[in-house]
């Protein structure tokens, strides 16, 4: 029969002790580990992740304006609905997990100030640029209280800093997928539309910089996540910076090669690009929420099937695993079924479209697609064979306990 284990996690930042079934002492673990400390790599990803989020949000705004001023009616209420939308959704998300923040009862409560402040910026819907201020802010007071040798207070703090880290993780992948996306394809289909008519427009320069924002957007979304849930998990490797490069590098191939396929179908069949999401996304929230994927941040069946909608939609662009365990075939589903869409929509736009009026934009948008959707397979494939941290971390910050359970019981955490 097959060894199996119990995890005891307790709540104090004390060193791992991992004993085998027979209580032989194996390991013992010091609590005070460099990984544990924040530093110029918690600093830059938290700075990329702000930059990234003001200038995606900002250019998008900016266009707003600029269509309302050119009297644009369609593309201006369709660049507002998915900036307000994902605001909204954010906002909800953020200011729940407040709340269940509050009700904790081994959780310190907020001051009076920071319940307005909240209140305030949740109010002007900049719900993960408060959490990426609170990263940084418990980050910088970590680093401060580890200087001033104060271990016991660094360790708590930093560990505050990888929960708001991970909460403002997980709101900026709604936000992308409900506004920086959607946001690339709208703006990269007017582009393609207007190209093919041989249309001149004093909005272009601005509508090309602001799909490259989004796509930018998007990718390190995805890694930031990735990056913040590792780190949030004593027992996971945590994420070099080498891996986060080619994790944003896979990342961004992949959306570049998705964006472009549903913004050239869109620029010709709108309803049909419509359609293929719809559907799309249909089908992987009812798989969500028939199979109960949802991660821990989900209280009620209501919250579940939110959650679920939210994270369908983000299945129209990429995978994102909401349980641990291993990806492989799902990635391999998920790739093969973006592969025949993104195909299927490219054939559709070449039999359709014509090289005459403008073979630069034909030939290219070809050739773009493929290329980005074949890098982002070998980038994927050097990221899992080179970069990817595998095995369970050499140090656990909460105390473990291996102990053989009853006979014909399953393993499981128990908190």
């Amino acid at each position: 029969m097959a060894e199996s284990v119990v995890v005891r996690f307790s709540s104090e930042n004390i060193g791992a002790r991992i004993e085998d079934g027979s209580n032989n002492a194996v390991d013992e673990l010091d609590g005070e580990t460099k990984s544990s400390a924040f530093g110029i790599y918690h600093t830059v990803c938290i700075a990329l992740s702000i930059i990234t989020y003001v200038v995606d949000v900002a250019l998008d705004c900016w266009l707003a304006n600029f269509y309302h001023v050119h009297r644009q009616g369609a593309y201006f209420a369709l660049t507002v609905t998915f900036i307000v939308f994902s605001a909204l959704v954010t906002t909800a998300f953020s200011m729940r997990w407040y709340i269940m923040d509050a009700d904790e009862p081994s959780l310190p409560k907020p001051p009076l100030w920071k319940w307005v402040l909240r209140i305030i910026l949740l109010m002007l819907q900049l719900a993960p640029l408060l959490r990426y201020c609170d990263t940084l802010s418990y980050g910088l007071q970590s680093a401060a209280a580890g200087r001033m040798g104060d271990r016991k207070r660094q360790q708590k703090l930093y560990r505050k800093m990888l929960d708001e880290d991970s909460d403002a993780a997980l709101l900026r992948l709604f936000h992308c997928f409900l506004h920086a996306a959607p946001q690339a394809v709208l703006q990269l289909m007017i582009l393609i539309f207007h190209a093919n008519q041989q249309r001149a427009s004093s909005l272009q320069a601005l509508q090309g910089w602001a799909v490259i924002c989004s796509l930018l957007s998007v990718a390190w979304s995805l890694t930031s996540y990735h990056r913040s849930v590792r780190f949030a998990r004593d027992d996971k490797e945590k994420l070099s910076w080498q891996g986060a490069l080619m994790q944003f590098c896979w990342h961004l191939m992949s959306t570049v090669s998705r964006v472009l396929a549903l913004s050239l179908l869109a620029s010709l069949f709108p309803a049909w690009m419509g359609a293929l999401c719809l559907v799309h996304w249909g089908f992987m929230s009812l798989w969500l929420a028939v199979g109960r994927h949802q991660t821990a941040v989900c209280t009620s069946r209501c919250e579940e099937v939110l959650f679920s909608a939210v994270l369908g939609l983000a299945y129209v662009l990429a995978f994102i695993s909401p349980r641990d365990g291993p990806t492989r075939y799902a990635y391999l589903a998920y790739y093969l079924v973006f592969f025949l869409e993104n195909t299927g929509a490219l054939v559709v736009w070449c039999v359709a479209s014509s090289s005459v009026p403008n073979p630069f934009l034909y030939y290219g948008a070809v050739v773009a697609q493929v290329s980005a959707f074949l890098l982002a397979l070998a980038f994927m494939l050097a990221y899992y064979r080179h970069f990817h941290p595998s095995g369970t971390a050499t140090f656990i910050r909460k105390s473990v306990d291996f102990s053989e359970p009853e006979h014909g019981k399953q393993c499981s955490p128990s908190l």
